[in-house]
């Protein structure tokens, strides 16, 4: 019964949504995406047109402590970044709840902002690293 009491008052995972983030290519060229967590590989995916998506859905854990990683390359460049975090204000205020929507451009890697109700670069491009 504690065990019960436990898992069900704990904030993100006690409820039993179901996530999901999209990655969208907005370049000239093809968009190399290859996202993870600790407990999942979900392979590299190639975005060969601009408008292309990728796309994955998951729950958070039973720890509350899901985090999906993505390594984005791009004409030679790379970029890696959390894509997912189970945290209240990620969900919340960055992501709208259910869906963390990025976009792959050539500055950057921009999410859309649920609240300002617009794209905001997050990351910048790296260094150029082989795939």
């Amino acid at each position: 019964m504690f065990l019960l009491a436990l898992y069900f008052g704990t904030g993100a995972c006690s409820d039993f949504k179901r996530y999901h983030v999209s990655i969208g290519n907005y370049l000239p060229g093809t968009l190399d995406v290859h996202c993870k967590s600790r407990d999942d590989d979900l392979g590299l995916h190639s975005l060969r047109h601009f408008g292309d998506t990728y796309e994955f859905g998951f729950h958070i854990n039973y720890f509350g402590t899901t985090l999906f990683f993505c390594n984005l390359w791009w004409n030679g460049l790379h970029v890696v970044f959390d894509a997912f975090v189970s945290y209240d204000k990620f969900i919340n205020k960055e992501c709208g709840e259910h869906t963390c929507y990025w976009e792959a451009e050539d500055d950057g890697i921009y999410l859309h902002n649920y609240i300002k109700n617009k794209v905001v670069l997050k990351y910048k491009w790296g260094k150029r690293m082989l795939l």
